[in-house]
């Protein structure tokens, strides 16, 4: 069975969609949300029906409009085509099968009409008895169904998957289903219905009545007074129930009639928009569309004929005839009608030859076989007894083994060889890279500041601490800064102070400048550090000139200048460490110097420093961390390489332990060789051949001497035949060309020549008169356009408008006013079929007074109301029952005689129940006992075909799958024999192992129909080599069964498309609800189709 075509009237968000599918495997690609499964769905819903209302998910309604289903094409293995269509709106959702085309029938196809089936039909007539839960564990397959390991221990996959290789399987099955059945059925474990869990009851409710029955009075009357006050409250309940059903009855109909009221005013407010478009005259739209439709043949119509028109010019132009050669035609003829036995004898003159040709090489060959020195008389001495053969064929085959296992080893040390080089190579690039990265960790230490940890963590530690240090100091400066605005400028004698301290600032600032862009070389260290002294020590002295107002300002001042550069000391003294422990200065530095010029405040310089360090911090880590990894690279590439070398070591003894036993062999053969007088070289084969080919030559040459007579002769015929074809092809060139190797050919071309010129005569006239036609058709097409030109504009003209879009869409406004309309009366007759006046103005209030969620919540009350009624009426008659059976067995005095005859009724139907259960219980243990052992002995077909799939996907590395139908998952062996659980798998594995069983139930599940795979994205867990195995799987499994593949990866698109021989390719682009989205299929032809619904262009 294969799909070929498929129809999308609406499902999920897809609408108005048409598939080309008539390919062995189609791969649908997309990114998420795209529909890919959403089109999984509709397929499966197709074949198998659509979900229930209460699984909104899978059933799948149409988000974009139209009828909820669609269209399916598929041909039988038979070649008979069928249309399979399934709309929930129609049949009840059932599907009908329309035959297209019926493989051998003949005769009017008119005779095929659609059927509507049963679910159960199509799956017995075109499903191969496969059942929709049986279908989506092994054809239907997802991501999330693949880890589902409890669909493989079902009862129906469990069933497929032990009947496959037994036979007789299913009637063995079947009997032990029907034993278990019947054993259920006569006794279960905290069972009640069961016979012996029934009878044993029975039995215990029998005593319990014999020892409770009592000739008391009193009890009589008590159950006298229950059963009155039982009858009133039943009559109490039974009167208040229908009131509430009634109310009820009216809330389901609002809830199920809210849909279609709430639509009909959606409706009614869009027909407001399309009121305009009654004017439109009826069958209007009709008569544009035939109009356009004309238009568009007569246009499409004339270029094809002017097309037409410039290919008849051109073939008229490139034709070419000769009259003379015509001429000879008369000549020709009559010498080929001569030349049929020529060619018969040439033929048999070439047969000949070839004979005598493979004679004279089948003798000589015969001869050289046996020995280049021999002679006659040494090979009628040639005697070999059956003793000898033998031994030579025993000889040959201990030589093949110990050959076959040398070229093995060989293959195996070449094979270890290139790794070893590789290897080598790998870790020379390794050496090279370390290398490397020790030169750029030590050039990231010769920078200007001299960095000297050579830890990514001491380095870290040092910089973050000098930024703390620096970031102290300058909050710890900028207070001082701060106090100092307070002062007053000195009156006079500042002039000096001011230009000295722009003298020291601007030199500062210079110094820095250069240290940072490392132009003072080694000395950059050191300069940085006094470019922050002199900008600290000439903003002192410009803070020292402002303070020089007034003596007690200047007392002040000086107070507050001595408190602050105490209270700086201790910043100063930590940058200077943190300092020293990040970088290592060129000369060395007088510390106490350095402190006393860098108790000033510093401006912009701290921050300079920071810059200027930074790049040489973030460089020396870099190189840290790639030295690391270089160290740790090389160091796995050497452990690897001499991994490597001991494995070469290994089979290299190995082989020279072969070579010896290959000269033991060797030497053996020769001495055999030599006792018989056979030649040294010859081989154990040719000894076993020799006695043959000597009889085989004798009779060769007795046939070449009778076949060399017979050629003679022909080669004379042949002779005089070539000197006559030698007078008629005179004078063409291509002719007397091939005349000595052939003449009947040379006379055949030269034929095929004037041949030629005659059919381009004739073409030629031919030609001539089609574009007199093509002229003509032309005209009357040009003058049928014009009339459809003035047609069109006299019904724009008389619509009031010159543009044909502006009716179109006066057109589509009038077609959806009659849709609107249809639907407006169709909801009508819905809300009002089967009602009175007054339920549907009940109706009415309610759906206009409640919305939906009160509507549901006052019928839940009432639901719960009328169950509480109504358990409360069941109670109440099971008690009057219970109460009127006591009174009946107080009435009869031989109650106790009846309780005991039933007894012993019961115990004999328990005896002889218990009898069968044990008779059943023997049955059920011998056939699982013949399961065991054939487990044990066998192994199931399906088993053989997981493992010979599993093998594939693993490129060989587990060879066996195998399970017992007593325990639950399964066991794989690779191929060292050893056994691995399927618990214990990876998860890549795990999947690819549970894809294989699943590929291997379907097949043997679906022998009778080889229904279509539909596989979703199950390889997103595979890497690149077992993805690429899984493709060349799919593609061989397409060879005998239809494939549809969906991915939102472009890597497994482009393997499968690669891989799979005639795979088509559908690109889903992603949709959103509100506009449509094109699906493309990359190997069908294009074609264009207006969706009713968005106007969104579909493109197959």
């Amino acid at each position: 069975m294969r799909l070929t075509e498929t129809q999308i009237d609406g499902y999920g968000q897809l609408h108005n969609r048409r598939l080309d599918l008539d390919a062995p495997v189609i791969v649908v690609h997309g990114p998420n949300e795209a529909g890919k499964s959403t089109l999984l769905g509709y397929l499966r819903a197709m074949l198998y029906g659509f979900a229930r209302r209460s699984n909104p998910a899978e059933r799948g309604e149409p988000l974009r409009g139209g009828r909820h289903g669609g269209r399916l094409e598929f041909r039988t293995s038979a070649g008979s085509r069928y249309a399979l269509l399934r709309h929930a709106d129609e049949a009840g959702g059932r599907p009908r099968i329309r035959p297209l085309e019926i493989a051998g029938s003949e005769g009017d196809s008119g005779i095929l009409q659609e059927l509507i089936l049963e679910q159960k039909r199509l799956e017995s007539d075109f499903l191969g008895h496969i059942p929709e839960k049986l279908y989506r564990g092994l054809f239907a397959v997802t991501l999330t169904e693949l880890h589902e390991v409890g669909m493989l221990s079902g009862e129906e996959l469990g069933r497929h998957l032990y009947q496959a290789g037994w036979e007789d399987g299913a009637q063995i099955a079947a009997a032990e289903k029907e034993l278990a059945k019947e054993l259920d059925a006569l006794f279960r474990p905290r069972g009640t219905s069961q016979k012996l869990n029934a009878g044993l009851k029975a039995l215990e409710q029998t005593e319990l009545e014999r020892r409770k029955l009592t000739d008391d009075i009193d009890r009589f009357n008590e159950l006298r007074r229950q059963e009155a006050e039982t009858e009133e409250a039943l009559a109490d309940a039974f009167g208040a129930l229908p009131e509430i059903q009634a109310k009820l009855r009216a809330l389901r109909r609002a809830s199920s009639s809210r849909p279609a009221w709430m639509r009909m005013r959606q409706l009614a407010a869009e027909r407001k928009k399309f009121v305009y478009t009654e004017a439109l005259p009826s069958g209007a739209e009709e008569e544009w569309t035939e109009l356009r439709r004309k238009r568009e043949e007569a246009l499409a119509l004339a270029e094809s004929l002017r097309q037409e028109r410039r290919l008849l010019e051109r073939q008229i132009e490139g034709m070419v005839v000769d009259e003379a050669m015509i001429g000879k035609a008369g000549k020709l003829e009559a010498a080929l009608h001569s030349g049929d036995r020529m060619r018969s004898l040439n033929s048999q003159l070439a047969e000949w030859r070839l004979e005598l040709q493979s004679l004279d090489e089948t003798i000589g060959r015969l001869v050289a076989g046996i020995s280049p020195e021999w002679t006659e008389r040494q090979l009628r001495e040639m005697n070999v007894t059956v003793a000898e053969r033998d031994f030579v064929r025993e000889s040959r085959d201990r030589e093949q083994t110990v050959r076959r296992a040398a070229e093995r080893l060989q293959a195996e040390l070449e094979s270890l060889r290139d790794g070893e080089r590789e290897l080598a190579s790998r870790l020379h690039e390794a050496d090279r890279q370390a290398s490397a990265a020790r030169e750029r960790l030590n050039r990231s230490g010769q920078g200007r500041f001299g960095l000297y940890p050579d830890t990514k963590m001491a380095l870290s530690a040092a910089w973050n601490t000098l930024e703390e240090a620096l970031q102290a100091w300058e909050v710890a400066l900028a207070r001082d800064d701060a106090g100092r605005n307070g002062r007053e400028r000195k009156a006079s004698g500042g002039s000096g102070l001011t230009i000295a301290g722009c003298i020291l600032v601007g030199a500062g600032a210079m110094l820095g400048i250069g240290a940072s862009a490392g132009m003072l070389g080694d000395g950059g260290w050191l300069s940085g550090v006094l470019a922050i002294a002199f900008v600290g020590a000439g903003a002192g002295l410009l803070f020292a000139d402002r303070s020089a107002g007034s003596k007690s300002v200047r007392a002040s001042g000086s107070r507050r200048n001595r408190m602050n550069g105490m209270a700086g000391q201790s910043e100063e003294r930590d940058v200077l460490q943190a300092m020293l422990a990040l970088a290592k200065p060129p000369v060395p530095l007088d510390a106490e110097h350095w402190m006393s010029q860098l108790r000033q405040p510093i401006g912009q310089s701290a921050a300079a420093l920071r810059g200027a360090m930074r790049p040489e911090v973030q460089e020396r880590l870099d190189a840290i961390a790639e030295a690391d990894r270089a160290r740790l690279s090389r160091e796995e590439s050497e452990s690897r390489l001499n991994r490597q070398r001991q494995l070469i070591e290994d089979k290299l003894a190995e082989a020279s332990a072969m070579r010896g036993e290959e000269a033991r062999s060797a030497a053996e053969w020769s001495a055999w060789i030599a006792a018989r007088g056979l030649p040294e070289t010859m081989s154990h084969t040719a000894a076993l051949e020799a006695f043959d080919l000597a009889e085989k030559a004798l009779d060769r040459l007795g046939q070449y001497d009778r076949i060399s007579a017979k050629a003679d002769a022909a080669k004379l015929a042949l002779s005089e035949f070539a000197s006559e074809a030698g007078a008629l092809c005179e004078g063409y060139a291509e002719a007397e060309n091939r005349l000595r190797e052939d003449p009947l050919h040379a006379l055949q071309i030269l034929y095929a020549e004037v041949r030629k010129h005659q059919a381009a005569s004739a073409e030629l006239r031919r030609l001539t008169t089609m574009k007199e036609e093509a002229e003509q058709r032309l005209a009357d097409v040009t003058e049928q356009l014009e009339a459809i030109e003035r047609k069109a504009g006299s019904i724009l003209q008389s619509f009031g408008s010159d543009r044909e879009s502006d009716y179109e869409h006066a057109l589509a406004g009038k077609r959806s006013l009659t849709e609107i309309d249809g639907e407006l009366t169709r909801l009508e007759a819905e809300l009002s079929a089967g009602h009175a006046k007054e339920e549907l103005e009940a109706v009415e209030s309610l759906l206009s007074t409640y919305d939906e969620q009160e509507l549901a919540e006052q019928s839940e009350a009432l639901k719960r109301k009328e169950a509480s009624l109504t358990q409360t009426q069941r109670e109440l008659l099971e008690r009057k029952g219970v109460i009127k059976g006591e009174l009946e067995r107080m009435f009869h005095a031989d109650e106790r005689t009846r309780l005991l005859a039933k007894r012993e009724m019961v115990m004999a139907g328990l005896d002889a129940d218990m009898e069968r259960y044990a008779v059943l219980s023997i049955a059920k243990a011998l056939i699982e006992q013949t399961k065991r052992t054939y487990e044990e002995e066998r192994q199931p077909v399906v088993l053989r075909h997981a493992s010979r799939y599993l093998g594939i996907i693993t490129e060989g590395k587990y060879v066996c799958v195998s399970a017992a139908s007593s325990k639950e998952g399964l066991v794989v062996e690779d191929r060292d024999r050893n056994l691995v659980s399927s618990a214990m798998l990876s998860r890549g594995t795990a999947e690819q192992l549970y894809l294989a069983m699943r590929l291997a139930l379907a097949k043997e599940a679906s022998q009778e129909v080889m229904l279509p795979l539909l596989l979703d994205d199950l390889f997103v867990n595979f890497d690149s080599a077992r993805l690429k195995a899984a493709s060349k799987l799919l593609a061989e499994l397409s060879v005998e069964r239809q494939i549809i593949f969906f991915t939102c990866h472009e890597r497994t698109r482009d393997l499968l498309m690669a891989d799979c021989k005639g795979a088509k390719l559908v690109e889903l682009a992603r949709t959103e609800l509100r506009s449509g989205s094109p699906i493309r299929n990359s190997l069908s032809d294009n074609q264009e189709e207006p969706a009713q619904a968005d106007q969104a262009e579909h493109r197959i």
